[in-house]
């Protein structure tokens, strides 16, 4: 995936109604600011992963009480449903992502989606994880012959580090200008590149959203917590001013 790609399916962004969207997405970001050898059945999320890493062209994918991985590799995906609600217009669901690690971690992330049915909006939620996440944490600690995630060094405290960056992906509503994400997501990194991070991996999620050139909601997390001199710093990057809503989401993992 590159960074031309605009919409995330997070949320009910591009609904006919616009006010209705923008509400949503401000309880979106709220939640989010937070060939097979198989040895027990897995869930319709697991399975999931399954079809994604055989799509990748994984053969010796594993599925264990901790969730989706490969065998001899310790890592494991698993997500599960964290809530749901039902109207007349659908479904919304948010979804737990629990990933195992090989050291340290877990890595625990809450995505939503929204659809027709519950079905939908699982597998809404399911593809947002992917675009934005899955193919960072698969580089990082699967495969790191992946050819499709980007991996630069970078100088942290003094220390060179393996850097993963996500594509930063843009949703909300139709722009007459588009946000130029290849530059957000490079200062973001500078960003983090900055952090005093410790050994051992580590992994951050940034949250940005404006409406009428006005920062709404704002979040960056490392290792799972809310870090505030991050967010700050995010928070002060000169972010593109639009009338238009828009939100942008990237995730980092650093080793």
């Amino acid at each position: 995936m590159g960074n031309s790609r605009k919409r995330i399916v997070d949320s009910d962004a591009e609904r006919p109604h616009s006010q209705c969207m923008k509400v949503s997405c401000c309880l979106l970001l709220l939640a989010l600011v937070a060939g097979c050898s198989r040895t027990s059945q897995p869930s319709p999320t697991d399975e999931f992963f399954v079809k994604w890493l055989q799509d990748h062209g994984e053969t010796n994918i594993v599925v264990d009480s901790s969730g989706v991985g490969l065998d001899g590799n310790k890592t494991r995906l698993h997500a599960s449903q964290y809530g749901l609600k039902k109207n007349a217009t659908g479904s919304s669901v948010e979804i737990e992502f629990r990933i195992k690690l090989p050291e340290g971690g877990p890595i625990v992330e809450y995505v939503a989606g929204m659809g027709e049915t519950t079905d939908k909006a699982t597998a809404e939620a399911m593809i947002n994880f992917v675009m934005t996440t899955a193919h960072v944490v698969y580089k990082a600690f699967m495969n790191p012959a992946d050819p499709h995630q980007r991996v630069k060094s970078v100088s942290v405290n003094g220390t060179t580090r393996q850097m993963f960056a996500g594509d930063m992906i843009q949703m909300g509503e139709k722009m007459a200008a588009p946000v130029d994400l290849g530059s957000m997501s490079e200062q973001v990194q500078d960003l983090v590149a900055a952090m005093p991070l410790g050994p051992g991996p580590h992994w951050i999620k940034v949250i940005y959203s404006q409406h009428h050139g006005q920062p709404m909601v704002v979040a960056a997390n490392l290792d799972n917590n809310d870090t505030d001199e991050l967010t700050s710093a995010v928070k002060k990057l000169k972010w593109p001013t639009r009338d238009e809503f828009y939100m942008v989401k990237q995730f980092i993992v650093v080793k």
